[in-house]
């Protein structure tokens, strides 16, 4: 297994030194490993896209609303999409609304997409009653996966130096929000 840490900050020595003595064996910075890309529309988003695939780099996505998702599974060429837990505002009463479900996992797993989970959304969510809520949206949406068979990827997407945490510590978080061993697909 490699241990990928996926940072969203510019390529810097410093990181890339505490990344490795945290236990990582690769450290993919962004900009110079893998693209954010953004849009307020369908067009913005394959334009981006576009630009990214033409520079071969990974492309990743975070989405603002439930069609923007299942646009980004079905019609685009995004290698990885994170902070599904943030589109819905309010759970229901019966279940958390984790930004998936059964037919967007089955479409994820078709068309190869990696559903990623991000270790800092829930480092700095801003009180106890978030931090709570984005865990048990991603036990369910890890769940789901599971079911369906879709790839997950489990990172720190750190901001700062700051935010790195050792890849032990996020395996054993993995572990305990329901992920299985291998939290790290990245090659």
């Amino acid at each position: 297994m490699i241990n990928t840490n996926l940072v969203l900050m510019k390529e810097n020595e410093e990181t890339a030194k505490l990344s490795t003595s945290f236990g990582f064996d690769n450290i993919f910075f962004l900009e110079k490993d893998f693209v954010l890309v953004t849009g307020k529309s369908k067009k913005d988003y394959l334009k981006n896209i576009k630009k990214a695939k033409q520079k071969k780099l990974l492309v990743l996505a975070k989405p603002e609303t439930e069609e923007m998702l299942r646009f980004l599974i079905e019609r685009t060429a995004v290698d990885i999409i994170f902070g599904m837990e943030k589109i819905n505002p309010k759970d229901s009463v019966h279940f958390p609304r984790g930004g998936i479900d059964q037919v967007i996992c089955k479409l994820a797993a078709d068309n190869g997409k990696v559903l990623a989970f991000s270790f800092n959304d829930i480092l700095c969510a801003k009180d106890v009653l978030i931090r709570a809520k984005l865990m048990n949206r991603m036990r369910f949406n890890i769940k789901l996966c599971k079911k369906y068979k879709v790839k997950m990827f489990f990172s720190s997407f750190a901001k700062n130096k700051m935010e790195l945490r050792s890849a032990n510590d996020l395996k054993a978080f993995w572990c305990c929000l329901g992920g299985n061993n291998s939290f790290n697909l990245l090659s």
